[in-house]
């Protein structure tokens, strides 16, 4: 049937179980005592499995659901009865023993030490997981029914096809929208970081110009005063003019001075 193959969302495939363990089908509260981490590690596979087909089932469901309002179908085919109605359905406690038969068969992992309070706590999680997987695939097969008996399931496929087309393109365009705008800001941002480099650059020729004006007035004012005192020696120091002939001419010498000296 072809609505099977629809709502066949390959869980038990995803599980990997064996078909020793599949046929055997006992319950998690038949079996002998399980170590809590082969029951833990069977539980993460179980909820890892479950989690990745309910983003599938929902997406179906949300489709079928999208063209039996648009058809005006909503009444006629109403919902389903129970999430264990369909051709997948399988309990929480009998998919985890399957599951943990599997792991003591081929172990996913190794020993964690694993508590009580995560196996409670992880139980809830994946319990949870399994029965809003359980019910989407109800809904998804029991719409698809409905469509059937409608004789509109062949026009709800090419409407399917083409709000995927529509999709897609409207994904398209706004990745191409969003290429654009991170172009456009990635031009911005190089502009503005190669304005702000040449600004920098201007500023350190700014910087490095006041330096070398400081030491042309620095240099000037050494050599100023390099040359007062050279003229300042020339005049007044050893044997410079004052303390030579100008010295003799006002006395304090020997013999032959203008003013003094003994003659």
């Amino acid at each position: 049937m072809f609505v099977r193959s629809l709502c066949s969302l390959a869980l038990l495939g995803t599980l990997t179980l064996t078909g020793t363990a599949v046929g055997q089908g006992m319950a998690a509260s038949d079996a002998a005592p399980v170590d809590l981490d082969v029951r833990l590690r069977a539980l993460e596979t179980m909820n890892g499995a479950a989690s990745s087909k309910l983003a599938d089932a929902l997406a179906h469901e949300k489709s079928l659901r999208g063209y039996v309002q648009q058809q005006g179908l909503a009444a006629a085919c109403g919902e389903a009865s129970s999430n264990t109605q369909h051709d997948m359905a399988l309990g929480f406690d009998k998919a985890l023993a399957i599951a943990i038969q599997h792991e003591q068969v081929a172990p996913s992992g190794s020993n964690t030490n694993a508590t009580p309070g995560e196996i409670k706590a992880y139980t809830d999680l994946a319990s949870s997981t399994w029965d809003k997987l359980q019910s989407s695939m109800a809904n998804v097969e029991h719409l698809s029914d409905c469509l059937h008996k409608q004789k509109k399931f062949n026009d709800y496929l090419g409407w399917s096809g083409d709000q995927q087309k529509s999709q897609a393109e409207a994904m398209k365009a706004r990745n191409a929208e969003v290429s654009k705008k991170n172009t456009e800001q990635l031009k911005e941002t190089e502009k503005k970081e190669d304005d702000e480099y040449a600004a920098f650059k201007i500023a350190q020729q700014k910087q490095h110009q006041a330096f070398l004006n400081q030491s042309w007035t620095k240099y000037k004012f050494d050599q100023t005063n390099d040359l007062k005192a050279y003229k300042y020696r020339t005049q007044y120091g050893p044997n410079s003019y004052y303390n030579s002939y100008a010295g003799n001419m006002y006395g304090g010498g020997g013999g032959g001075g203008y003013y003094g000296g003994g003659w």
